[in-house]
């Protein structure tokens, strides 16, 4: 008997998304996104997406990089890695040191250490 039922209240609610029910994909969402949620997302698709930069000589890189160091000014480093989005990854920030093949970087007050290697690109401000 209660198989029955079961079975019967199934075919119901397959009747009823079948005909009656009405999606109304991704406008039922709308309701949960914040003022804030949607500058934040409006800010982001206006970035400018960075162009994949030619990739410069060790050497030059390193010039660069301990240029700047003496003179204590911002450097823009593009990195050979890419995003989910395969946009290039980049750094800005004030060079602190070096680390034997690595080179600390300043960064909004957070340092980071990043590989000579890892380097395609870097310009000095």
């Amino acid at each position: 008997m209660e198989n029955i039922r079961q079975e019967e209240a199934e075919a119901r609610a397959a009747r009823f998304f079948r005909n009656d029910y009405y999606d109304r994909g991704m406008l039922k969402w709308q309701g949960f996104f914040l003022s804030n949620h949607t500058s934040a997302i409006k800010k982001v698709a206006a970035q400018a997406i960075p162009e994949l930069l030619p990739e410069m000589n060790q050497s030059e890189i390193r010039r660069i990089l301990n240029d700047s160091w003496e003179c204590c000014a911002k450097v823009s480093i593009q990195l050979n890695q890419v995003n989910g989005n395969a946009v290039p990854i980049e750094v800005h920030g004030y060079v602190k040191g070096y680390q034997e093949d690595r080179i600390c970087i300043s960064v909004k007050e957070n340092m980071r250490l990043i590989s000579i290697e890892s380097i395609r690109n870097v310009i000095k401000f």
